[in-house]
């Protein structure tokens, strides 16, 4: 009986520390700190305020692709791989969605489809403008999410967005967030965005694209997705628009350790719009224009003269209860349950014998 117990006790353990683990993977550096990748010939590549691992790639702007290969303090060893293949994006061939329509129907013609977009940093936010780079629950990530929402409005889509706060900016901010995403799913969204900011010095993101100054978008998709591999075709497609339609606006593709809430949707995915230390305006036109692709990558033609509404202020968080991964630990009581269960009907077997 004892023995049986210390095995539960073990499990538990065992379940609580991979909970822990599987959430630092999606955590990302302090302020102020940032990690630099680096080529085999110690040339920065790219910087990321995302913690990086051993396994993760970057696909940079121009498609070269680099593999993370040892962490030396903020330093990312990288070894290049040859160039990504991208997809071929023609005027006549604008069926991109067919590929990703594993789980959400390809969008018809005609149709209206709904964009849903949400923000797991909720503090996120701009120093030049917001004076500093958090503001607790409304942060200046916020107004480039409504730019984001306006321009997709102005474009013909209907916009689910979501402006819960998921503070604190924790190890458990992704759980929180992944509520929200869930919620917006149940509309069969024909993609779902989660816009955030990076964490690194300005140079990364700063672009001029078309004639004025913007902050580039990056792409992140999570390789412990188990769909990861239809995610990465989305990114792909994303990535190959804006090539096309306004060159110099993409930062590329990180594909890091973390899940992101990926899993939910096919056509998922998380976008990092500028840094803490970049112009919010500059952020604001960047994700206009990152808007803009959206039509083409989802087969639908954009319209114009919609009609568009205010955006309403970012909402308090919903409970307090829920601040503290109310998620992980429901289901670390659900897996538990289970094991005990399981302990349960072993020892009635037992019993009878």
């Amino acid at each position: 009986m004892y023995k049986r117990s210390a095995w539960i006790v073990l499990i538990c353990l065992l379940l609580l520390g991979f909970s822990a683990t599987a959430l630092a993977e999606e955590m990302e550096r302090p302020a102020g700190q940032h990690f630099s990748l680096v080529n085999e010939n110690f040339d920065i590549i790219h910087q990321t305020g995302i913690q990086v691992y051993p396994g993760d790639t970057y696909i940079a702007a121009d498609n070269s692709k680099y593999l993370v290969t040892e962490i030396k303090g903020d330093t990312a060893r990288c070894i290049y791989q040859g160039k990504e293949p991208m997809p071929d994006i023609s005027e006549d061939s604008q069926t991109q969605a067919n590929i990703l329509n594993q789980s959400i129907p390809a969008v018809s013609k005609g149709e209206k489809p709904t964009i849903a977009v949400y923000h797991t940093h909720s503090d996120e936010s701009y120093v030049p403008n917001d004076g500093k780079e958090s503001i607790d629950g409304n942060g200046g990530i916020y107004d480039v999410g409504a730019a984001f929402v306006t321009q997709l409005e102005s474009l013909g889509f209907n916009v689910d967005y979501n402006k819960e706060n998921h503070n604190p900016h924790d190890v458990n901010a992704y759980n929180r967030s992944r509520k929200t995403a869930a919620a917006l799913m149940k509309k069969i969204p024909a993609a779902i965005i989660d816009v955030h900011r990076d964490a690194v010095p300005p140079g990364e993101y700063q672009a001029n694209v078309n004639g004025q100054a913007v902050t580039k978008v990056k792409l992140v998709v999570g390789r412990s997705n188990p769909t990861m591999k239809t995610t990465m075709e989305f990114a792909k497609n994303l990535k190959a628009v804006m090539d096309k339609k306004a060159p110099g606006l993409s930062d590329g593709i990180f594909i890091g350790k973390g899940s992101y809430n990926q899993d939910l949707s096919p056509r998922a995915m998380l976008i990092e719009v500028g840094a803490h230390t970049n112009d919010k305006i500059a952020a604001e036109k960047g994700v206009k224009l990152f808007a803009d692709v959206l039509p083409s990558v989802l087969g639908i033609t954009p319209t114009t003269g919609a009609n568009v509404g205010q955006a309403d202020p970012a909402k308090k968080p919903a409970s307090p209860n829920n601040q503290k991964a109310g998620t992980t630990i429901l289901i670390i009581l659900v897996v538990v349950g289970a094991v005990i269960g399981g302990f349960f009907l072993l020892n009635r077997g037992s019993t009878a014998k």
